[in-house]
């Protein structure tokens, strides 16, 4: 699979697996001898610490300012419903991005941002949270520069529905990169 991707930042190099360097971070030569950043894991916000040491807060939409949510009435079990809602510091609000997994995780249960295989190469892609399994379809990548979240699957970006945009319970989905606010988020 060939990609298309513009490496606009350190982080997106990072994930790619190229070296980066990133201003006031020097570079380090692992024991396998590639160069590569001190910078290998972009923490989330300021909130607590994950087992893996990355830090715990919210992913804000910049087209309304709310906060990606894990919906609590569908929390339990595989496939919970992944929305925009009012900012309130829970944990359905918190979430985790590693660099080096590519993964995004929920404090609320430790589960993956997951891109829904029966829907996946479509617009309007169902955006859900799974059991954390390694695939394709749970890996992304945070773009600093742009502020917008790339599927390693399919390319496309993390999308806030416009026709949902401006109520709690705005659907989250995968959709063409358009570079529009919808598909901005600040981590």
């Amino acid at each position: 699979m060939r990609w298309r991707v513009r490496v606009a930042g350190a982080m997106t190099a990072i994930a790619l697996g190229c070296a980066a360097f990133v201003p006031g971070v020097p570079p380090v030569v692992n024991t396998a001898g590639t160069v590569s950043t001190a910078d290998t894991v972009n923490t989330v916000g300021t909130g607590g610490t994950a087992s893996t040491g990355a830090a715990w807060g919210p992913i804000r939409s910049h087209q309304n300012w709310r906060c990606l949510d894990a919906d609590l009435g569908t929390i339990g079990p595989n496939g919970t419903k992944v929305q925009l809602w009012g900012c309130n510091g829970w944990d359905n609000q918190s979430w985790s991005y590693d660099v080096s997994s590519h993964t995004i995780h929920s404090r609320e249960n430790g589960r993956c941002l997951d891109a829904d295989l029966g829907t996946i190469n479509a617009n309007g892609t169902k955006v859900q949270l799974w059991d954390c399994n390694g695939w394709a379809n749970q890996k992304w990548i945070y773009d600093a520069t742009s502020h917008t979240i790339y599927s390693m699957y399919n390319g496309r970006c993390l999308d806030a529905d416009l026709g949902t945009i401006n109520a709690n319970g705005t659907k989250v989905q995968l959709w063409n990169c358009n570079g529009w606010a919808n598909q901005k988020w600040t981590l």
